[in-house]
């Protein structure tokens, strides 16, 4: 017989020891405590992890991070499902779909907004998930160096350390989009991340992270000082990807000037739990041209969508809608960069897509 629940506090060294061997006959080698150290490398996981048991030995695990998320003024409750494994002998028993249930369940009564996650499409699609977000990449080589960057540049790196993560902390504080850090450098060095102080003529003048050839986040107390950052990591690398999100205009902006490409793609999954919430901490984000909408979604309810003098607002009504749309679709056509390219309705398509992007540093 199958027990089903969370896992308990002395059970730490085997939730650890199971989802590093399942990911590691899945694929490389997988050490979690270097991997997500803000997690794993601290006593207290246990408990993020919905287990199956069966003889008394874990058998299959997902875990869910609790995060908060800040967007503009509002305040988000959201979690991450992550180290979502199946020991390879016990596959096909449906534990996954018990698992995630208990996760999403549990999201609920702690009154989460939203969840989201990384992974293969269809697969959570049986969850309620889909692709969102607005994450973009821009390519930049020696050659847009040469023709488009600053040839002296006062700028240079050195690894981050304790004595850089205040200040670090605080520029990261200044984000449109934010997740709360606790353990801020901890979670720079997510998936084995590599964070960097940019320092000018040897003094804090910001931070950079890399993951192979990205830069996956680079704050600077000066945006304008962006070109002379990127020219001087480029004296040191032959190129490098620069990740941006949906809702980092100034940042699109600069980027597109000198960088040789750009690709756009979904930066996650989501499953929307309160659409009330959700979508006014969305809509707020950027100003709007104003106007009315009212969208039904099913089992979650009628929204009456108002902008009036750039100011968002969102609340359930009776109306009629404008719009009827199952939570998936819903979902698409509002954050996704895709969908927002083909509405045919002027006022939508003036709003979306919706941005919510969750860093790489805060993910699971």
């Amino acid at each position: 017989m199958t027990e089903y629940r969370f896992a308990r506090p002395e059970e730490e060294t085997e939730v650890l020891d199971f989802i590093n061997a399942v990911f590691s006959q899945a694929a490389r080698p997988h050490d979690f405590a270097k991997l997500i150290p803000k997690v794993y490398a601290h006593p207290g996981f246990a408990g993020l992890h919905a287990v199956a048991v069966e003889d008394g030995r874990i058998r299959g695990a997902i875990a869910m991070l609790p995060m908060t998320v800040h967007a503009g003024e509002n305040t988000l409750k959201a979690g991450y499902i992550g180290s979502v494994s199946v020991h390879p002998r016990f596959r096909g028993k449906g534990y996954m779909k018990r698992l995630m249930a208990m996760q999403i369940d549990e999201a609920k009564q702690q009154g989460m907004d939203f969840m989201t996650l990384g992974g293969q499409r269809q697969r959570y699609q049986y969850f309620g998930f889909v692709n969102y977000g607005s994450e973009i990449r821009f390519s930049v080589g020696q050659a847009n160096a040469r023709h488009a960057l600053p040839k002296d540049t006062p700028f240079s790196f050195a690894p981050a350390e304790e004595s850089h993560a205040e200040k670090m902390a605080a520029l990261h504080a200044k984000r449109t989009i934010r997740c709360e850090r606790p353990r801020f450098l901890d979670a720079l060095r997510t998936y084995g991340a590599v964070p960097y102080a940019v320092l000018k003529e040897g003094m804090f003048a910001g931070y950079l992270v890399t993951l192979g050839d990205d830069i996956t986040e680079l704050y600077l107390e000066r945006e304008s000082d962006l070109p002379a950052v990127i020219a001087a990591w480029l004296r040191e690398h032959k190129s490098c990807e620069i990740l941006c999100y949906g809702n980092m205009a100034e940042r699109i902006r600069c980027l597109n000037a000198f960088a040789e490409a750009y690709a756009i793609g979904p930066s996650a999954m989501i499953k929307v739990l309160n659409w009330e919430n959700v979508l006014r901490a969305a809509l707020r984000l950027r100003t709007l041209p104003d106007g009315e909408r009212v969208l039904a979604i099913d089992g979650a309810g009628t929204f009456r969508v108002t902008v009036t003098n750039e100011k968002a607002e969102v609340l359930p009504c009776q109306a009629q809608p404008d719009y009827i749309w199952t939570e998936a679709e819903a979902m698409e056509t509002l954050f996704s960069p895709l969908h927002a390219l083909y509405i045919t309705d002027p006022l939508l398509r003036s709003w979306l897509p919706l941005t919510l992007d969750i860093p790489i540093a805060d993910r699971f």
